[in-house]
């Protein structure tokens, strides 16, 4: 998160805290009023009757995450920004003793709000963090469950919150977060100026974004069930809460998902590493001396790179491929990888011996050259459809994709 947005969030949301601590109330908008869409009626009157009071008021959220994650006895659960720390106390009682619920917020007046609440409810299976969600200060696999409540849209860096999320997650950990999600195209201006009605929500997702982001960040199991629609005139049912479920996934999920492996030698397996990092999204899931492996989120892909000893022999392979399921996708990954300065071909409409394909290619710091695409239709069976491509994209003539086609 930049500085300047970073201490923005702070210093609003430290005013908040200090208004419930001086008893006039939390909302976040300008009027109490301004917050009903968003914040009323999150709550059953039985959840919050022994909380204090002040942990109420203090609630900023668009869900009640704690309800919908299905939290069981003995789980240890965090909340992203858990702000006067209703959610972690909902949490805290239906995890029991045996369980345990992290809050973590850069706040120092919502902190102590918080630390304060749990005292007046003696709860005592919570413990309050500082730091920022992009930066979570808990080991690799700590937690069972995380959860936050319309806080991950607040990040402009979501790419690194949601990794964060599933470091911090064990295998099988559940990913349950309440947040305002876009739905379908909505002009900048109006989409800016319903953020300003919501109050302190801005920068939601798209829908179909939020899905890419947890899908390069690991998850499986991705839904988004909305909970609240948000009407407004000029962009009926754009605006949504909605829950966000994902899973980690398990030893069991990745020994059972199809997946092509590559072993390849490499020159110099650091720079290969820092390369296919960015090639695919993610850290590679295995690390030992000489050897890394990656498994892509987005490409049924098990890639091993090992050091090459004999000196400028790296790079066995010279040419692989990763079929993706739609054109959508691969225009998706390529403005990915596009923006982590990789040089990339694109090839869109194009006679690839027996098949009409979009794709583009990326070569490796081995000359290892890298084919990503989806099939269009077989040649065999249909007729090249004259002008495909995706608008804005070159569109290469037929049959220069894998140089000259089979007899």
């Amino acid at each position: 998160m930049s500085d300047d947005i970073r201490t923005t969030v702070r210093d609003k949301y430290g005013q908040v805290a200090l208004r419930v601590i001086q008893g006039a109330g939390g909302c976040c908008g300008a009027t109490p009023d301004a917050c009903d869409p968003i914040t009323a009626d999150l709550y059953a009157a039985e959840e919050t009757a022994s909380l204090p009071a002040e942990a109420v008021q203090a609630s900023l959220g668009c869900g009640n995450p704690t309800a919908l994650a299905r939290l069981a006895a003995g789980e240890t659960v965090l909340d992203l920004g858990s702000g006067g720390g209703i959610d972690v106390l909902l949490s805290a009682g239906r995890v029991g003793p045996t369980g345990k619920a992290y809050g973590l917020d850069m706040t120092d007046e919502m902190l102590a709000l918080a630390r304060n609440n749990a005292a007046k409810a003696g709860v005592s299976n919570v413990e309050f963090l500082k730091g920022h969600i992009e930066e979570i200060p808990l080991p690799d696999a700590a937690v069972d469950v995380v959860i936050s409540n319309c806080v991950i849209n607040l990040s402009p860096d979501k790419d690194r919150v949601l990794a964060q999320a599933f470091r911090v997650l064990k295998p099988g950990g559940r990913f349950a977060v309440s947040d305002v999600v876009v739905r379908g195209p909505v002009p900048a201006e109006i989409r800016r100026n319903v953020e300003l009605w919501i109050g302190c929500l801005a920068g939601a997702l798209d829908e179909a974004e939020y899905r890419a982001k947890l899908a390069r960040a690991g998850f499986v199991d991705i839904e988004i069930e909305p909970t609240r629609i948000y009407q407004v005139p000029e962009a009926p049912e754009a605006f949504m809460s909605a829950f966000v479920r994902a899973r980690k996934p398990t030893g069991d999920d990745v020994a059972t998902t199809p997946r092509v492996h590559v072993h390849m030698r490499v020159a110099d397996l650091e720079t290969s590493r820092a390369f296919y990092e960015r090639f695919f999204g993610v850290a590679p899931v295995k690390v030992k001396p000489g050897y890394v492996k990656f498994l892509p989120p987005w490409g049924p892909l098990n890639l091993a790179l090992s050091e090459e000893q004999r000196a400028g022999n790296g790079g066995h392979v010279d040419h692989m491929g990763l079929q993706l399921r739609s054109q959508e996708q691969v225009v998706r990954e390529l403005a990915r990888i596009k923006a982590a300065g990789l040089p990339v071909r694109e090839e869109f409409g194009v006679d690839c011996r027996h098949a009409n394909q979009d794709k583009f290619w990326v070569e490796d710091p081995d000359g290892v050259e890298w084919e990503v695409y989806v099939l269009n239709h077989d040649l065999e069976d249909e007729s090249p459809v004259a002008g495909r491509g995706a608008p804005g994209l070159h569109v290469v003539a037929p049959g220069s994709c894998c140089g000259p086609a089979a007899p």
